[in-house]
């Protein structure tokens, strides 16, 4: 985490606001990740990576979280496409794209989401048309996280056949040089502003039989979606450890009636809440990330977990954060009230919390 650290401050911190503002590139600066090996910690050594675990990447985001939020949805997305390759893609389709990932030659998103189809994905209306070749892919994509900087896109759609709608299943779209994928900037975001989150409408773009993904579509996207969830939820643990940060100290330093008020029972109590929270989900989020690989069964219900509970937590603490530092928390000048809007987003953002608590419900099976 050291090394983790000492890049996130010398190369995140002093371009955060740039970063928000998109006056900085993403792309220049996801670049800039690639060639520093960030985008390869989870991706294994026989294609360019560096061989380590989901929690490896977790904590990276974590990090990254503290400085720039908006940055953990934009990897939240990356790692989702990496792990379902890892999991479900063929040795061509690893060995093809996997390489170009961890040096950051080109950047993925996942393409779920529709106008009437969020958390439930049963209802997209994306349809994959067979072909003798492979497939003709049309429909509209909302919400979609690095959409306009990713030349690898994985499609969730219903697939056709002789004019009847079948499975669902995910297909492999290399969109950098596609006239039938075109990208929409999507609405402005309340936080997570330096993530991009675009339309994408794909019109009758064909991809070959092998661009499909082997197996089962709705077992792919959850399993993508809880990948998802589980980076944004490091994310979130860094935000509430930066708003702690800032909290701390203040209260070390702030005077009031004669002393700092971080010698009032009230202050104190607060931030002791603060510490013994952001640990619980920090603890949350790295037994979720551990699962995959130690207890997969697991994986899935532990992802809800950390979710629902972290952004929980980053949205109350940017709050308390900010309540400790009075009018210094409210300007725009202080990091905290990018924080506060950043967390909000985060109970939003890869599933609500209230499908994380319909998913846990479901996992105790009551």
């Amino acid at each position: 985490m050291d090394q983790y650290r000492a890049f996130a401050k010398k190369e995140i911190a002093p371009v955060a606001r740039d970063l928000e503002s998109q006056s900085l590139s993403l792309k220049d600066f996801l670049q800039k990740l690639g060639q520093s090996g960030y985008l390869s910690i989870a991706i294994p050594k026989e294609y360019g990576g560096q061989g380590g675990s989901l929690i490896s990447q977790a904590i990276f985001a974590e990090v990254v979280g503290e400085y720039e939020p908006g940055l953990g949805l934009t990897l939240s997305s990356q790692a989702a496409v990496v792990e379902v390759l890892k999991k479900y893609g063929s040795e061509n389709q690893k060995s093809r794209y996997l390489p170009l990932l961890a040096r950051g030659e080109i950047f993925a998103s996942l393409l779920v989401g529709e106008e009437k189809a969020g958390s439930d994905y049963e209802a997209l209306e994306t349809t994959a048309v067979l072909t003798v070749d492979g497939a003709l892919i049309d429909g509209r994509k909302t919400w979609v996280v690095n959409g306009r900087i990713a030349s690898l896109m994985i499609v969730a759609a219903r697939e056709v056949k002789d004019g009847h709608k079948e499975n669902i299943a995910l297909w492999l779209v290399d969109s950098s040089e596609a006239h039938t994928v075109k990208v929409e900037p999507g609405p402005q975001k309340l936080g997570l502003r330096s993530a991009f989150t675009d339309n994408v409408i794909l019109s009758k773009h064909p991809v070959p039989q092998n661009a499909r993904l082997a197996g089962d579509g709705c077992e792919q996207i959850t399993f993508a979606l809880d990948v998802g969830k589980v980076i944004l939820s490091a994310a979130a643990v860094g935000l509430a450890q930066a708003a702690l940060d800032l909290a701390v100290n203040h209260a070390r330093s702030r005077e009031q009636f004669g002393t700092t008020i971080g010698q009032f029972q009230g202050v104190q109590w607060k931030l002791a809440d603060l510490s013994t929270e952001s640990q619980a989900a920090r603890l949350l989020t790295y037994r979720a990330a551990l699962s995959i690989d130690e207890s997969p069964d697991q994986f899935g219900q532990f992802a809800s977990m950390c979710k629902l509970f972290s952004s929980r937590v980053a949205r109350l603490h940017s709050g308390e954060a900010m309540q400790v530092l009075g009018t210094r928390g409210i300007s725009e000048d202080s990091p905290l009230e990018r924080f506060y809007r950043d967390a909000k987003l985060m109970e939003i953002c890869q599933g609500t919390s209230e499908m994380q608590k319909v998913r846990i419900a479901d996992e105790l099976k009551v």
